[in-house]
C-alpha cells in the first residue's frame, strides 16, 4: 500500500492540566509506531506522544516496517526525536522481531491477507516476556494494547496483574456478499475467505474473549465492532474512531451557489472494496433523471490515487456513459491531494468496509462535507451535521442513496454551506488532542482518580499540539 503523510502545524489549543499532579505510569503495546506515517504507525505516534504529556508512557515497539529495511521505525522515531528534541515522559522500548514475525507479517500482497496474524502472534508472545520483567521490576498503572488494532490479536499483556484497556479494537465489519460483483475476482475470493474467517474467529477465539472479559475499557470502532464485543462477547465498550483530525485556524466554509458545476472528489486506493463503481453507476442515474430538464446543474469528479482496478474502472465509466463527467488525477502528493478536496464541495466515500479512514478526517478539517455508507469508523465519524450517510443494504440501494443524496445538494446549493461549517466544527470534536484526553480519563478513572478527572473545560492551559502525520486512506484489518 502506498501511504502518503503530511506534518501538521503546531495547533495552539486548550487542554487540562494534569489533575492533582497525578502522573501514572502506563505501559503501552504498539506495533507500529512512526512519526512520519498514517495508518496504523501514525495512530500509534499521534496517540502515545500526547498521552505523555499527562502520564509516564513506556511504548514497546517495533523498529522494523516488515519491508526491506529492518529498522525503519526505529531509524524514524529517532531522526524525529533528534530533530524536534526528546518528549518528556515518553519512553521507548524497541522489540526486535521474532523469526515468525520477519517470515509472515508483511505489509503488503497477499502473504500478508494470509498469514499476518501468525507473524503478529510472534511478536505479542516477545512483548509479554518483556513486560512482564519490566512490570516486576517496577509496576504499572495501567497497561494498553494500542495496535494493531484488529480484534484477532488483543496480545497477552492483559495477564499481568494491573488495570488492561484496549483498543481501538476494530475489524469486525464484512463485505455483504451482494457487494461482492462490484469487486474483481481476486477481491472476491479473498473478501469470501475473510468472511468466514470472521464468522468463526468472532465466535471461536477463546483469547480474544478472555482479554475483553478482563479489559477495564474496551474501546471499539463503529457498530460491527461494538456489536461484536456488547453482543457476541457480552462485554461493554465505547465507540471511538482510531483516526484523528487536525485543527485549522484558516479554513471558512464552502460556498456554492447552484449556477456552476458540483464538485465531488473520491479518494483511495483503486481496489475493489473502496466500491468506486457505486458512484459511477449513481452519476449515470443523475444524468438519466436529469434528461429533459431545462435547468440543471452538471457534477463533476475528480478521482485520486489508482491501483489495480483502476482501469477496470475506467471502463465502467465509459460504458455507463459518465466518463467526460470524471477526471482520473492519479497518484499525487499529499499536498497536492488536500487542495484537491479543499476545492471540492462533497468528498464522496463509497468503501464498504473500513476501520475510519483518515480521507474523511481529512475532508472535514477541510469545510468538506462528506457522502458515505453508514457503516463501519464512518458512521461514528459523519453526522448529520456535517454529510449524509447511505445504509449499506445492497448495491442497488447504494447507487441510489448516493444519487439521490447528491442531487439532494443540486437541489439545495445552501445545504453545502451548512453541512461544510458542521464539517468544521466536527473535525475539532475529533481531533487528536480530544483522543488522547479521552484515553487519560479513563486511565485516571480506573487507577482511581476519577475524582480527579476534569472536564474539558476545566482547568485549562495552552498547549501547542504536537505534529503528526495523517494518511489520505485506510487499511484493511
Amino acid at each position: 500500500m502506498t501511504t502518503v503523510v503530511v506534518e501538521i502545524e503546531r495547533n495552539e489549543v486548550l487542554l487540562p492540566r494534569i489533575p492533582h499532579g497525578r502522573r501514572l505510569r502506563v505501559l503501552i503495546s504498539a506495533q507500529a509506531v512512526s512519526p512520519v506515517r498514517g495508518s496504523e504507525p501514525g495512530l500509534g505516534w499521534n496517540l502515545i506522544s500526547r498521552l505523555a504529556q499527562w502520564h509516564d508512557v513506556t511504548v514497546l515497539c517495533s523498529p522494523n516496517s516488515h519491508s526491506a529495511d529492518e529498522q525503519a521505525y526505529r531509524d524514524e522515531i529517532e531522526t524525529y526525536l533528534a530533530q524536534r528534541g526528546p518528549i518528556p515522559g515518553l519512553t521507548f522500548n524497541f522489540i526486535k522481531a521474532p523469526l515468525l514475525c520477519l517470515l509472515f507479517q508483511y505489509e503488503t500482497g497477499i502473504r500478508r491477507r494470509t498469514v499476518y496474524y501468525i507473524g503478529y502472534n510472534a511478536w505479542q508472545r516477545k512483548v509479554y516476556q518483556i513486560a512482564s520483567e519490566l512490570h516486576a521490576q517496577k509496576p504499572f498503572d495501567i497497561i494498553h494494547h494500542l495496535n494493531i488494532t484488529g480484534y484477532r490479536e488483543p496480545g497477552y499483556l492483559w495477564k499481568l496483574s494491573a488495570p488492561f484497556v484496549w483498543g481501538p479494537v476494530t475489524g469486525a465489519a464484512d463485505i455483504p456478499f451482494s457487494y461482492f460483483p462490484l469487486m474483481g475476482w481476486g477481491d472476491r475470493t479473498f473478501y469470501a475467505v475473510r468472511n468466514m474467517q470472521n464468522m468463526i474467529q468472532k465466535h471461536a477465539n477463546p483469547r480474544c474473549r478472555a482479554a475483553a472479559r478482563t479489559a477495564r475499557h474496551i474501546w471499539a470502532v463503529g457498530k460491527e465492532s461494538m456489536e461484536l464485543i456488547n453482543g457476541t462477547w457480552g462485554y461493554s465498550a465505547e465507540n471511538f474512531i482510531e483516526s484523528g483530525a487536525v485543527i485549522r485556524n484558516d479554513v471558512m466554509p464552502r460556498q456554492f451557489d447552484g449556477k456552476r458545476p458540483l464538485k465531488l472528489v473520491w479518494s483511495g486506493q483503486h481496489i475493489g472494496r473502496k466500491a468506486l463503481p457505486i458512484l459511477l453507476h449513481a452519476l449515470e442515474k443523475i444524468k438519466r433523471d436529469q434528461e429533459g430538464l431545462e435547468a440543471s446543474s452538471p457534477v463533476n469528479l475528480t478521482i485520486l490515487g489508482e491501483g489495480p482496478e483502476t482501469s477496470r474502472w475506467k471502463e465502467i465509466a465509459q460504458k455507463l456513459g459518465v466518463a467526460d463527467q470524471v477526471q482520473w488525477a492519479g497518484q499525487m502528493s499529499h499536498e497536492a491531494a488536500l487542495r484537491e478536496v479543499s476545492q471540492s464541495d462533497l468528498l464522496v466515500h463509497t468503501s464498504v468496509q473500513e476501520g475510519t479512514p483518515h480521507v474523511v478526517l481529512e475532508a472535514l478539517s477541510l469545510g468538506v462535507p462528506v457522502l458515505c455508507h453508514n457503516a463501519c469508523g464512518m458512521s461514528v465519524a459523519v453526522n448529520e451535521s456535517c454529510g449524509v450517510k447511505i445504509d449499506m443494504l445492497s448495491p442497488e440501494a447504494s447507487i441510489s442513496g448516493f444519487a439521490d443524496a447528491i442531487q439532494g445538494f443540486l437541489s439545495d446549493p445552501d445545504k453545502v454551506q451548512r453541512m461544510s461549517a458542521g464539517a468544521i466544527s466536527r473535525a475539532k470534536e475529533l481531533s487528536w488532542d480530544s483522543k488522547a484526553w479521552q484515553i487519560s480519563q479513563q486511565y485516571w478513572r480506573i487507577a482511581g482518580s476519577s475524582d480527579a478527572a476534569l472536564s474539558l473545560n476545566e482547568g485549562s492551559v495552552a498547549f501547542a499540539g504536537l505534529s503528526g502525520p495523517f494518511v489520505m486512506d485506510g487499511i484493511s484489518r
